[in-house]
């Protein structure tokens, strides 16, 4: 073939756009990849409003927790119908095109607390997708695992958890979201009956390796709502798991526990464990309970590179002022943002635990923290998305949109997503 400038200008064109739109960063679980919750992008957005800012919304069938899952041409979501219809949905990433609406099956949680205090928050889709170009995994907290085609919609398999692995005893059902990591998914159980991690081949379902875990607590303490998360330590990754009183480390490839720190109890009944671990290569920071706000919680810091029980060994520091219950901290810039409950946001030196500036946000917050390009999202279940600098605290803008908003926002490729009950937003800013 002979190239004429004009063609050589196409080629090197398409070439440019194949792989700009290849190198876009993903966000394909919960908190990202690893489940850092931060962003390496720039530009992030800043302002916004439904009449301002918006590249695309959709209204969303039935209501859900699940947060997006985002991929190089799509955003995921799973959502539940008012029938107990288990639904995943698919959306292009640019124009909020519809690719994707499969119903994966039926179901409802089972949850032995009282249905006022959980039923308007939560149900079986809370957990969040994991995906990449060619599936999409979703776990329901029926028990329901399923991997997805994602251009078809077919099921590449599926698992009972329930069945395979004995019923659920949590008391507001099951809520945890899984882990993607290579080529395992990687699933937590921590309850008052069967509690383990257990690791899946991602393209067949086939059993890898299971871990039990059933560590000592009382009561609802033996609960947990977290999700694991990944931390590349020099040549070694770790998943970091939090519930049970406890956090530990696991060897993802194999399932061999290399450490474990106690010390997570709360003086409360209601002592269960939502906030997922995070991590930089210093330090640990694991986040007890805080049920209702009502000042019992903590947050602490262990060493990086303990072994065996770090419970005393590794503790740098501990914090115990206005600490969250559900929203996930978030490590950046070496510090440590959090937000309570009713609203109190926090900024600690990650050294010493030594607060730096503590302000007001409006609004109840169970969504976890994300961040990136020196800003910090703090989004309340009312839709106020407080955007703070990360250096210096003062708040950039504050950003209303309709909804209840549990789940917590996806960045990619310059946009955010956030997702209400029922309504899916892709956010550019202005």
């Amino acid at each position: 073939m002979r190239f004429t400038p004009l063609l050589l200008l196409t080629v090197c064109c398409g070439l440019f756009l194949s792989t700009a739109e290849t190198q876009a960063e993903t966000w394909p679980q919960f908190r990202g990849a690893d489940g850092s919750g931060v962003s390496s992008e720039t530009n992030l957005p800043t302002k916004w409003s439904a009449q301002e800012g918006m590249l695309w919304s959709v209204d969303l069938p039935g209501r859900a927790n699940s947060s997006p899952a985002i991929t190089v041409k799509r955003v995921d979501l799973t959502t539940k119908t008012p029938d107990n219809g288990l639904w995943i949905l698919s959306f292009d990433r640019k124009t909020g095109q519809q690719l994707l609406k499969v119903k994966v099956g039926t179901g409802e949680l089972a949850a032995p607390g009282p249905r006022n205090l959980w039923e308007h928050r939560h149900n079986a889709a809370t957990p969040t997708p994991m995906s990449d170009e060619e599936n999409i995994w979703a776990f329901f907290g029926s028990g329901l695992l399923v991997c997805v085609d994602a251009a078809s919609g077919g099921i590449v398999w599926q698992k009972d958890m329930v069945k395979d692995y004995g019923a659920y005893d949590i008391t507001f059902g099951m809520g945890s979201t899984p882990r993607l990591w290579n080529n395992l998914l990687i699933v937590t159980c921590m309850t008052k009956g069967p509690s383990y991690v257990v690791a899946f081949d991602k393209e067949t379902g086939k059993e890898v390796w299971k871990a039990n875990r059933k560590l000592p607590a009382e009561k609802d303490g033996a609960d947990a709502y977290s999700t694991p998360t990944i931390f590349q330590r020099g040549d070694q990754t770790e998943l970091l798991v939090s519930g049970s009183d406890h956090v530990n480390a696991y060897d993802p490839a194999t399932g061999k526990q290399l450490w474990i720190a106690g010390g997570l109890d709360i003086p409360s009944p209601f002592g269960r464990i939502i906030a997922a671990p995070v991590a930089n290569k210093e330090m640990i920071i694991a986040t007890s309970g805080n049920p209702g706000g009502g000042g019992l919680g903590y947050i602490k810091a262990f060493k990086q590179g303990g072994t065996g029980d770090i419970t005393k060994s590794g503790l740098i520091w501990k914090f115990d002022t206005a600490t969250p219950d559900a929203s996930t901290p978030l490590i950046m810039n070496d510090k440590l943002y959090m937000v309570s409950q009713n609203g109190v946001a926090t900024c600690l030196n990650l050294s010493d635990g030594k607060p730096v500036w503590k302000k007001r946000v409006n609004g109840q917050y169970f969504s976890a923290l994300v961040g990136g390009d020196n800003k910090v999202y703090f989004l309340s279940i009312e839709g106020l998305c407080t955007v703070i600098d990360a250096k210096t605290g003062e708040v950039i803008a504050e950003n209303q949109l309709p909804g209840t908003f549990y789940s917590t926002p996806a960045i990619s490729d310059g946009i955010i997503y956030l997702r209400s009950f029922d309504k899916l937003y892709a956010i550019k800013g202005k």
